[in-house]
């Protein structure tokens, strides 16, 4: 470093926060000090960078939703801390609402001004939250989202599902359980896409056209927006078996499973309607075991918390970024023999 740096002209200062892609050096002198490690073909030794971090301690800020899949990515995140071996790592959590894109655009603010090391998001799919990522990183502060994405910001990485296969899939499953007719309703944590989930849209939308082109015998006849609301999403699915005596199927996109299975079960419908749904929480298996529910797609959400903590701690300490900037977790399709 001491000779790139005597090369361009620079303080070895400069040549560390090229190495690492960190603020501070205008684009002509990156370009220039950028030239000669090129030309020198330098990169940082991995043992002597661990050496040197050691007694550092790293703060990442997880900044999630209130749904269903909040204590899972952090079990998940508690797990890749410790698989940090080596590494004292503190992490500090902040919770939204599910459509409060302001609060979650003001966390990230203060885990930028609290010069925080990364930032583990599950985005809200808002314009305010897309600036407040972009604030990030023109901080250096590396934005890892995870259980769902946002377009057009400039985040990291992305580890998630992949929601638009996994809408075809759920489209294909549904499709030959009700023999390619029938009315089905989906139910979605929002419709619109702006300030929701951009996955949960994804996964509505994709089956939707799966099923217009694969199976147009099937009729969707209602989308009820949930809003992540238990109380909101038992009482809509109460009214639309009312309302759909004669209903095959629901698809569920998002969270909500428990208060739909019990509607279902208190409406005497539960061996009358198909439930495809995601995930395997534990009542989401025991209404598989029930009977209630007949397919889900689990995501590892577990896996889908622990690898940001991986993603930010190799960009860190070795210099490494994701080389691709989104990362699928395994899609399992799951039936109640799965649990037997």
């Amino acid at each position: 470093m001491k000779e790139i740096a005597e090369r361009a002209g620079v303080h070895p200062s400069t040549v560390d926060k090229v190495v690492h892609h960190r603020v501070g050096v205008s684009d002509e002198v990156r370009a220039r000090v950028q030239a000669i490690i090129n030309e020198l073909g330098y990169t940082p030794n991995p043992s002597g960078r661990v050496l040197q971090r050691q007694g550092k301690v790293y703060r990442i800020s997880a900044i999630l939703v209130q749904v269903d899949a909040l204590p899972y990515l952090k079990k998940g995140i508690e797990r890749g801390v410790k698989e940090q071996t080596g590494f004292d790592i503190e992490v500090s959590y902040a919770v939204t609402g599910f459509q409060e894109a302001k609060r979650q655009s003001e966390y990230i603010d203060k885990a930028i001004n609290e010069q925080s090391d990364g930032i583990i998001l599950s985005p809200i799919n808002a314009d305010c939250v897309r600036r407040a990522i972009n604030r990030a990183a023109d901080a250096g502060i590396p934005v890892i989202t995870t259980d769902s994405d946002i377009a057009g910001s400039r985040r990291t990485c992305c580890v998630s599902i992949d929601s638009a296969r996994a809408s075809r899939i759920a489209g294909r499953l549904m499709g030959q359980f009700l023999n390619g007719n029938g009315k089905i309703a989906i139910i979605s944590s929002a419709i619109e896409t702006e300030n929701n989930n951009y996955y949960v849209q994804m996964r509505e939308q994709g089956f939707a056209d799966f099923l217009k082109v694969e199976y147009p015998q099937i009729e969707i006849v209602s989308r009820v927006e949930s809003f992540e609301n238990p109380q909101i999403t038992y009482e809509k699915t109460v009214q639309l078996l009312a309302e759909q005596p004669n209903l095959r199927g629901i698809y569920i996109t998002c969270g909500g499973v428990a208060q739909v299975g019990r509607a279902l079960i208190e409406t005497g419908r539960a061996n009358d309607v198909r439930v495809l749904c995601y995930e395997d929480y534990p009542e989401i298996v025991e209404l598989m075991r029930q009977g209630v529910v007949d397919w889900t797609l689990g995501g590892e959400k577990d896996e889908q918390g622990a690898l940001p903590v991986k993603l930010i701690m190799d960009q860190l300490v070795f210099g490494r970024k994701p080389v691709i900037d989104r990362i699928f977790t395994d899609i399992r399709i799951l039936v109640k023999e799965c649990f037997s």
